[in-house]
């Protein structure tokens, strides 16, 4: 950053050179070299005092209380920074006209009238050099702190956001695990092997679930593993009256989906849809373009005629899908033709 900084110092030194060189260039007396003398070692003065006009402002900042240390602090500085520049500048002068065998001043007396007029003409260019500092130091500064803010506030939303999805998602375990027992306490009344066999598949799914509690997104082949040993439970309780199809697109197995997004459509469709556990249960998984489907269908008692209130099952998946994807989403039952309920589910994916 330093190189760059004096690379731009030279270059602006170089311009304003020209700019004076091609004011000058009908003068009889005029000599190439001089307005780079001039412009010289005046710009690359400038340039070296800004890293402290900057440190001031830092340190007596002009949106400090109270305000009178600042303007003082400030004053003296723009004076400061007009002594040392005029007076560096000219003795740079003075020394490069006397090494090349000349008087800067020439034929003009130096007196105290000069010498005021001349610094009073200085000074009020570098006031103006010294305010612009200030206020593009005081500019940036304040971008660099509302642009910290903002970052902060993204970041903050985000991890809000996260922990809401993930105690969202925490709720469908012991929501699941209520039903499941109560499934089970149903099942051991007529086959206590059943019943013992869906124990152990419900170890097995909330071992599954207990390996990706602390992440918002799984493998889809994990969500549709899950799904598989949930309908496997479902099927030793309603044995040979339930039908369930899946159809998964091999390809997507891989992508990464909401955890347990599924499932509560599944378990809703056979609680309210299929709720003495008889018909065809489907469910379908494709992409759309730059989006993923889900499609769960039953061929149960359909919709009510009322407006349907969303159960927790229900309530939580639409709660997550507007914290993960807000307003990039849809989620929406439908009434299936001849009779039954469609559940559809999408959202983006990457990958």
């Amino acid at each position: 950053m330093w190189r760059l900084y004096i690379l731009i110092g030279v270059l602006f030194s170089t311009y304003m050179g020209i700019n004076s060189m091609l004011g000058e260039i009908d003068n009889p007396q005029f000599e190439a070299w001089k307005p780079f003398v001039r412009e010289y070692s005046s710009g690359l003065i400038v340039f070296a005092l800004i890293p402290l006009i900057i440190r001031l402002e830092n340190r007596f900042r002009l949106d400090a209380r109270p305000r009178l240390p600042v303007v003082l602090a400030h004053v003296a500085g723009a004076l400061s920074f007009s002594v040392v520049h005029v007076v560096v500048a000219y003795a740079l002068r003075v020394i490069v006209y006397g090494l090349a065998g000349e008087a800067y001043f020439g034929n003009v007396p130096i007196t105290l009238v000069n010498v005021s007029i001349g610094f009073l003409s200085e000074l009020q260019k570098d006031v103006i050099v010294y305010v612009v500092v200030l206020l593009i130091s005081f500019a940036m500064r304040e971008f660099q702190v509302r642009r910290a803010s903002e970052l902060r506030s993204v970041r903050l939303t985000a991890e809000l956001a996260e922990a809401r999805v993930r105690h969202l998602t925490a709720q469908v375990d012991p929501h699941f695990l209520f039903n499941a027992l109560n499934a089970i306490s149903n099942r051991m009344r007529e086959d206590l092997d059943a019943a013992d066999r869906m124990i152990t598949q419900l170890g097995d799914l909330l071992r599954a679930a207990h390996d990706t509690d602390q992440q918002l997104k799984v493998p889809l082949r994990d969500e549709v593993q899950w799904l598989r040993g949930y309908a496997g439970m479902m099927a030793e309780r309603f044995r040979g009256q339930l039908s369930f199809e899946l159809d998964i697109e091999p390809a997507l197995e891989s992508m990464e989906v909401p955890r347990l997004l599924l499932q509560p459509l599944v378990e809703n469709a056979l609680r309210h849809g299929l709720a003495e556990g008889r018909g065809n249960l489907s469910v379908q998984v494709c992409r759309n373009g730059e989006r993923l489907r889900y499609t769960v269908a039953d061929d149960g008692i359909g919709l009510p005629s009322a407006p349907v209130r969303h159960g927790t099952g229900l309530s939580n998946v639409a709660r997550r899908l507007e914290l993960m994807f807000p307003g990039d989403h849809e989620f929406k039952l439908a009434p299936r033709s001849p009779r039954g309920t469609i559940v559809t589910v999408e959202f983006p994916v990457s990958g």
